[in-house]
């Protein structure tokens, strides 16, 4: 009882700090927490370090030396200024949220959107802006999400993560009927899916190594005949963000089983050309990703 109690008076704390600071003050806190957690958790550094070499070694980026620790204490930045991000947006409006967004061929995808489809996601950069931005024009986003634990935490997060704004987030657990419901009713299914959090996704290939990721998306799309597309959100700026969208698209055969491992694959070569414009903001890169690192589970 008093540890729950502490526990909600941390994160009560933690809400009033985020939305009482100014903007720069706020991000200028995250960045010093960031800078924090980079000199005091080795562990968590080396597992980042080790996680964003592959990235710059597929994209021509150095792999050791100043630039690359810059890079990685640069991650740790981002990453906190994601956490000091959510709980800010949920005290600004709508219209002020999508003021802070730009997006890409928003004309080619709001039709499709529409209509109906599923999008995958990736730990990069915040996301919440652009969902807030798709149901400002009137469409509901349903999200599935991690269960985090305890679940004062998940509760606290969910709050505020778009919830009443068109946004409906959902337990994964319990995700399958309100995700089908929606994209039958002309919704969005929106998920991160460059994770495995339950250990028996999909095989693909990310940045050349062997890496697995939650088939869902890609079954959801099959089983649904929606679009699957690949959407990203980047930080550009203190509350400035940019989106893009990509298709993903291959021929089927008609067998489920080829049909998801191809669509995961396509869907994970999009999540190649996200990640490389900012690895640094590809929070993912704080658990362990490739299947052939040292002390990875296959």
């Amino acid at each position: 009882m008093i540890g729950a109690w502490l526990q909600r008076l941390g994160l009560r704390g933690a809400d009033l700090v985020a939305r009482s600071l100014p903007r720069s003050a706020a991000y200028g806190l995250a960045d010093l927490i960031g800078q924090a957690r980079y000199r005091l958790r080795p562990k968590t550094r080396a597992l980042v370090s080790a996680n964003l070499a592959r990235v710059c070694a597929a994209t021509g980026r150095p792999t050791g030396g100043a630039a690359f620790r810059r890079l990685v204490r640069r991650a740790f930045e981002e990453h906190a200024r994601y956490y000091m991000e959510v709980l800010r947006l949920q005290h600004r409006s709508i219209e002020q949220i999508s003021q802070m967004l730009s997006v890409d061929e928003w004309e080619r995808w709001e039709p499709i959107l529409r209509s109906g489809a599923v999008v995958a996601t990736l730990h990069l950069g915040n996301f919440e802006p652009y969902g807030t931005f798709v149901a400002q024009h009137d469409m509901v986003v349903v999200v599935p999400v991690e269960e985090l634990r305890p679940a004062i935490l998940f509760e606290f997060m969910v709050s505020r993560r778009g919830t009443g704004r068109g946004v409906v987030v959902v337990p994964l657990s319990k995700a399958r009927r309100p995700m089908l419901e929606a994209l039958r009713s002309g919704g969005i299914v929106a998920m991160a899916a460059d994770r495995d959090v339950a250990g028996k996704g999909q095989p693909v290939r990310l940045f050349g190594g062997p890496v697995r990721v939650p088939a869902g998306a890609a079954a959801l799309s099959l089983m649904s005949g929606k679009p699957l597309l690949v959407a990203a959100c980047w930080r550009t700026g203190q509350e400035r963000f940019h989106a893009r969208a990509w298709p993903v698209e291959v021929n089927l055969s008609g067998d489920r089983r080829t049909d998801v491992a191809a669509l995961s694959q396509a869907m994970a070569d999009r999540f190649e050309e996200a990640i490389a414009v900012a690895p640094e903001q590809w929070w993912a890169a704080f658990q362990p990703i490739w299947t052939d690192s040292p002390g990875s589970a296959s």
